[in-house]
């Protein structure tokens, strides 16, 4: 402000001298000069204000995540119990390897998260809770059967809509879980008002922590998240997140050294309008199957079983377009597994070994334990071979278009004339199988080809 007048003074001064070298006395031209030079230096101040706002933003905006989430720090360990802390800091210190092999696996899932934090105004050290409650792995199972990164127990997590089945666990889906852990911590947040208490909330539950704080005041002692008794776990999972935040915002003093994040999406959502086994989807995308599992650890078995109309899979961003593109060029079935159920006269041992699969491989594609019964009329997951056995076919789609003939498959092209009620009763098929099969409306153009899957 003081240069502001000083400059202006500078202005008046300046205007006198040159009036004085040019003979000017008129009292219009004077001021019409001296509000010209005023408005320059408005401009200028105004510019130089803009270039430093901008030099401010790029430096809390640089290429690296880990800056973004820096800048967006909003917690702070209280004095009192900055001891807690530090003996969780010790940890992460004398584990350097391991916690970078943590951080690190969590590149895959920190932009989106970090996005979503922002987004919703939330302190930024939200976005590591998942190394406290998971590691960042996301198939990550506690004893007390919570599960994913955020580690929703089974209970809660149908309480946030996310739905469990015996082919997609939501509690482990990257984006479906995120969206309702941070809309649990928001909620625990207004109900708190205060972040470590919703954090405690998180661990111990609502009830037990509302019940802590009506104690206190009971007592007439304070209701903060420092002086309520508390389970030690649930005070050290707070003070863990304390301790990784003071890590990241400034690791060389931990030993840390940190590989930079390219702050953009790792992964982009592609929908899925068929079933598909996973493999086919990690060849067709040119990932591995560690890749695949590691963005879509919801699915519980080796197929994307599309229940309603569409179901989305995760991609790393630059395999997307050649994903959709190989898929538009494959010509085979989507498939190679079928739904089965056993007969009366056959066990599952017998089924294995009819199929060339080990018991230990079926256990495992159906989610069995070792001790659990499996008899007639139960359903599993088999293999698509022996050509004796029938396809269930409200469980097999293919695609519209590119399909391999086979004994069972014809590829029909609709000629003049046809509907679809003819074509169902020449081929001994029912219209609505047809128009499952081929995700139509029933509307035929000459042409078309539809597929045609006979028992």
């Amino acid at each position: 402000m003081l240069t502001f007048i000083q400059n202006t003074f500078y202005i008046k001064g300046y205007i006198d001298l040159i009036c004085k070298k040019h003979f000017i006395s008129n009292k219009k031209q004077r001021y019409i000069l001296f509000a010209s030079l005023f408005f320059w230096l408005i401009s200028s101040i105004s510019f130089n204000v803009s270039a430093t706002s901008l030099a401010e933003y790029n430096a809390h905006h640089s290429n690296d995540l880990w800056e973004r989430i820096r800048y967006g720090f909003a917690l702070a360990p209280s004095s009192s119990n900055s001891e807690a802390v530090r003996e969780q800091e010790a940890f992460y210190m004398r584990n350097p390897k391991l916690t970078l092999r943590v951080l690190n696996r969590g590149e895959r899932y920190l932009y989106f998260i970090v996005e979503e934090i922002e987004r919703r105004g939330m302190p930024a050290e939200i976005a590591l809770l998942p190394i406290v409650e998971s590691a960042f792995n996301p198939v990550a199972k506690s004893g007390s059967k919570a599960v994913g990164l955020w580690q929703f127990m089974p209970a809660t997590g149908k309480s946030f809509g996310l739905e469990q089945n015996a082919w997609h666990d939501d509690r482990r889906d990257i984006i479906t879980a995120t969206h309702a852990a941070l809309d649990y911590l928001q909620y625990l947040y207004e109900k708190f008002e205060n972040w470590e208490l919703a954090l405690a909330a998180y661990n111990w539950g609502e009830t037990s922590v509302s019940k802590a704080i009506t104690k206190n005041r009971e007592q007439g002692k304070q209701a903060n998240f420092y002086n309520l008794k508390l389970p030690r776990e649930t005070r050290n999972h707070v003070y863990k997140l304390l301790a990784i935040r003071n890590v990241i915002a400034n690791p060389s003093d931990f030993c840390v050294q940190l590989n930079a994040i390219p702050d953009r999406p790792y992964f982009d959502t592609v929908e899925i309008l068929y079933h598909m086994d996973t493999a086919l989807v990690a060849k067709l995308a040119d990932i591995s199957m560690d890749e695949f599992m590691a963005l879509n650890p919801a699915y519980e078995r080796p197929i994307v079983k599309v229940l309603g109309d569409t179901r989305t899979i995760l991609l790393p961003v630059e395999k997307v377009g050649k994903f959709i593109t190989n898929l538009r060029l494959f010509d085979q079935p989507l498939i190679s597994w079928q739904i089965y159920e056993i007969k009366k006269s056959e066990n599952i041992r017998t089924v294995a070994k009819q199929y060339g699969i080990s018991m230990e491989r079926l256990r495992a594609i159906n989610g069995f334990t070792e001790d659990k019964e499996i008899g007639a009329g139960q359903r599993i997951l088999l293999p698509r071979i022996p050509p004796h056995i029938t396809v269930d076919r409200s469980n097999v789609r293919r695609k519209p278009a590119h399909v391999q003939s086979s004994d069972k498959l014809t590829v029909y092209i609709v000629k003049k004339g046809d509907t679809l009620y003819h074509i169902a009763k020449r081929y001994g098929l029912t219209v609505k199988e047809i128009k499952t099969w081929n995700n139509s409306n029933g509307k035929l153009s000459i042409g078309q080809k539809l597929n045609l899957l006979r028992s």
